[in-house]
């Protein structure tokens, strides 16, 4: 009940239960503002680009998750995803993109305006964006960053 919950003494804190807001992606993808929160699990049947809203949308964010129907298998996607952060939009986009390959990572630079995963990425790899109105923080788990990483231009890591 209700009361229960505002009362203190009641022991009770109410429904806890919480659920991910997924969001399935096989090809291009446009995001918006109605999309923040939610987690893309991205399973490409071509070359797929995900293109995040305006950066001007304070607060907003999502996780972006490669998927390939298959166990986590290293170099396991066959189809190149591009996320772009804003391209030609000049934003100074921060973040950073952490390997489980052995290396140390990378950090995003001046004209970083995309996350390309290649065709040889793994599923599982994972990054978070998020806005504060200005620009996009992106932080990321991977497992390699010469498959996955910053990008000055969309498909290649440049």
């Amino acid at each position: 009940m209700r009361s229960d919950v505002l009362n203190k003494n009641s022991g009770s804190f109410g429904d806890q239960h919480k659920e991910h807001n997924i969001m399935d992606v096989v090809s291009d993808t446009t995001l918006t503002p109605d999309d923040s929160g939610k987690m893309i699990i991205v399973n490409p049947t071509a070359e797929t680009t995900i293109t995040l809203p305006t950066v001007t949308h304070k607060g907003w964010y999502c996780r972006i998750v490669l998927d390939e129907d298959e166990a986590g298998t290293d170099t396991g996607m066959d189809q190149v995803v591009n996320v772009d952060l804003g391209s030609g939009a000049n934003l100074a986009n921060v973040g950073q993109i952490h390997e489980v390959d052995g290396a140390a990572g990378n950090f995003a630079a001046a004209n970083d305006d995309f996350v390309v995963f290649t065709a040889a990425a793994s599923p599982g790899d994972t990054i978070e964006c998020i806005s504060n109105g200005k620009r996009w923080f992106v932080y990321g788990f991977v497992k390699d960053l010469s498959e996955a990483d910053f990008s000055t231009q969309a498909t290649t890591i440049a």
